[in-house]
């Protein structure tokens, strides 16, 4: 490598790179990096600010609040019928305005972009995933870009995952209706509601709001009686964790996507090609989330299907538009916005019409063969908890469990009419 070679580290001036890439990344994020002194509260404020369109949005009107709290008091009656469904008693609606529930979003989802600035901020030479026919010649200009890479990303991960996330829970909040729009496990018995969210579904839908409201409220308690299970909630979040965590900056993904660079202002160039944030987790992915993305779709896929049908059946004798209500929400799940779409691949979601479809599957299956009691043991022990395989065939689990045919332990025989011969015995 000649001492006038772009690409050898000692030849760029550093500091001018991270500026620059600073104001690039900053697109991410809606607005230049800068370090702020309490950079999780810069967040919040940047996340209120564009959930609530910049302030102008109202409190939740008093006369809706405890409209929605009465509901909640028939919901929560109905949702505790349902089989599998064990609520706490201390379980409360709160009805919030979407800067409020975007306040609350920002310190529960902090853990997980913490651990995903972790993973960015690694020191070192990035991993690569060169092959052994890799030419000499090409591997030798990208060991180079991997050190610089990896010094970029250990100074600009932290401004760049905060101003991120900031503006992407922002915008989640613009969309928001329950707690568990993405099914991701909340501390605490109080779960927030967004009475906006649920004047959209009504609107769209064309039913009456009452009836959007009930079966919103309704969802809400039984996702969050499954998801508060300390183990459903414990084996998420580290599925969740290790997924966020698996993250690794990849020049020669970056090098794929935005081709040779030679020159600093190039760097400006690329630009559009890196504001969009799928294509920079994109571009991040490594072999561990291979491994994991099986174990996360299933268990996902088991929650949603479990959460509609109980939702579904507890709405059946409150109201007659419940389909309409649930294909609604469903598309509205499917159609995602770009910081929806950010968040799902963070976390390692990819909940689509197919992990709709079969997380009904499984649940169906349940209790065609089992009933209610297949239900009932879905959530009661983390070794009862359905691999991937037990997803697509939920004859494996209730097998595994003890609940298929001819497994449950007891022995069929016949009971004779003429007891007497029994004292030989």
């Amino acid at each position: 490598m000649s001492g006038n070679d772009p690409l050898n580290p000692e030849n760029f001036d550093f500091q001018q790179m991270l500026e620059q890439l600073g104001q690039l990344f900053g697109g991410i994020g809606g607005g230049p990096l800068r370090t702020p002194s309490d950079p999780w509260n810069q967040a919040r404020k940047i996340a209120v600010a564009i959930a609530s369109e910049g302030g102008a949005e109202p409190n939740v009107d008093p006369t809706e609040r405890l409209r929605v709290e009465d509901l909640a008091r028939v919901a929560d009656l109905h949702a505790r019928q349902r089989p599998g469904v064990h609520l706490a008693e201390d379980v409360r609606i709160v009805p919030v305005s979407r800067s409020a529930w975007t306040s609350e979003a920002v310190t529960a989802y902090q853990p997980f972009f913490d651990r995903f600035t972790e993973a960015l901020s690694q020191t070192g030479t990035v991993e690569t995933t060169m092959g052994s026919d890799m030419a000499p010649d090409d591997a030798s200009m990208l060991e180079p870009m991997s050190r610089m890479f990896g010094q970029m990303m250990s100074q600009l991960a932290p401004m760049m995952v905060v101003n991120s996330a900031g503006a992407m829970l922002g915008h989640l909040g613009q969309r928001v209706i329950g707690t568990y729009d993405l099914p991701v496990p909340r501390p605490g018995n109080t779960v927030p509601v967004v009475p906006a969210g649920m004047r959209e579904i009504a609107s769209a839908v064309g039913a009456p709001i009452a009836e959007v409201q009930m079966y919103v409220l309704i969802h809400e308690l039984i996702a969050h009686g499954v998801l508060s299970i300390p183990h459903v909630a414990v084996r998420l979040e580290a599925l969740y964790m290790d997924f966020a965590s698996a993250f690794r900056p990849n020049p020669e993904a970056i090098m794929d996507q935005v081709g040779d660079i030679t020159d600093l202002s190039q760097l400006m160039q690329i630009s559009e090609t890196m504001s969009d944030p799928e294509t920079v987790l994109g571009m991040m992915r490594s072999p561990a989330h291979d491994l994991l993305m099986p174990q996360l779709d299933a268990l996902v896929a088991a929650v949603l299907g479990f959460v509609e049908h109980a939702t579904m059946n507890a709405c059946a004798s409150l109201m007659t538009g419940h389909p309409a209500i649930r294909d609604a929400l469903r598309a509205r799940r499917i159609d995602r916005s770009d910081a929806e779409n950010f968040m799902e691949q963070l976390l390692g979601l990819n909940v689509d019409s197919a992990t709709l479809e079969r997380g009904e599957a499984f649940i169906a299956g349940i209790v065609e063969r089992a009933g209610d009691a297949g239900l009932e043991r879905l959530w009661a022990d983390e070794l009862d908890l359905p691999t991937a395989a037990e997803v697509d065939a939920p004859g494996l689990w209730l097998a595994r469990i003890g609940m298929g045919s001819g497994s449950s332990g007891a022995v069929d025989f016949e009971i004779p009419d003429d007891l007497s011969g029994l004292d030989d015995f």
